[in-house]
């Protein structure tokens, strides 16, 4: 079943084309991995789809009763101020009534387990954790909320590789055991491939069948790679071929 379903979707800022001709679907249960180069409109359609960008043209229909999280590529930064992990997933939680606290004890630590984290973290100050713990408390402020969709917009860039590599892991495990849908952003076209189930190409227009690799490196080739799991993408005009 569809959760998002795109059709004909423009985006113009002024004479300047961001999307064009957009057509996707986005099912229930998929992990999706979005690339293309810088400018290639990927965060615009991620607003897009989230509601924080009105296209030009076109429409966008979400299915009833989802619930979104977005995970940014920077989260606070180098803010200079102190805030507790505790802090920061409790911004997850659409109810921080006080008439909650168990609940949101409890919602709390169960985002904690699905990201490795212990309990013990929750009094540690945020901007004291590694690259890869931070991350990981990004993750469960995300799922706290209990989301039907996890979109994440170039998130693990400041990340070392092995810690990447174990965020990777316990996303495609969130994906499995909790049928959450992921749409994924990245330019790490070799990790993204190995963990996505699907693979979309883009750069203005939607690119059919393409292989990854040959498409970041300026070439539109058809994949013939099976094991990429490369699915097709529709568009009504597509101006370049495959």
């Amino acid at each position: 079943m569809s959760e998002i379903k795109i059709e004909n979707l423009n985006l113009k800022f002024g004479i300047k084309t961001i999307l064009e001709d957009i057509n996707l679907e986005i099912n229930s249960g998929e992990y999706v991995g979005l690339i293309g180069p810088n400018g290639a409109g990927k965060s615009s359609l991620l607003k897009c789809i989230l509601g924080l960008l009105p296209p030009t043209s076109g429409r966008i229909t979400i299915e009833d009763g989802i619930n979104f999280s977005y995970v940014p590529q920077y989260f606070l930064g180098e803010t200079g101020f102190s805030i507790s992990v505790l802090e920061v997933i409790s911004m997850g939680l659409e109810n921080k009534s006080i008439f909650n606290k168990s609940k949101n004890s409890n919602d709390i630590n169960t985002a904690l387990k699905k990201v490795d984290l212990n309990p013990s973290i929750l009094k540690e100050n945020f901007l004291n954790l590694s690259g890869g713990q931070k991350q990981r408390v990004v993750i469960a402020r995300a799922l706290v909320g209990n989301p039907n969709v996890l979109i994440f917009d170039e998130a693990f860039s400041n990340v070392d590789m092995i810690s990447k590599i174990k965020i990777y892991e316990l996303l495609a495990k969130i994906n499995k055991e909790d049928k959450t849908t992921i749409i994924f952003v990245s330019h790490e076209v070799d990790t993204i491939i190995q963990k996505c189930k699907r693979i979309i190409c883009l750069n203005k227009h939607l690119h059919e069948g393409c292989h990854p690799v040959k498409f970041m490196q300026g070439k539109l080739q058809r994949s013939e790679d099976k094991t990429l799991q490369i699915n097709q993408i529709h568009h009504h005009h597509n101006h370049e071929k495959c």
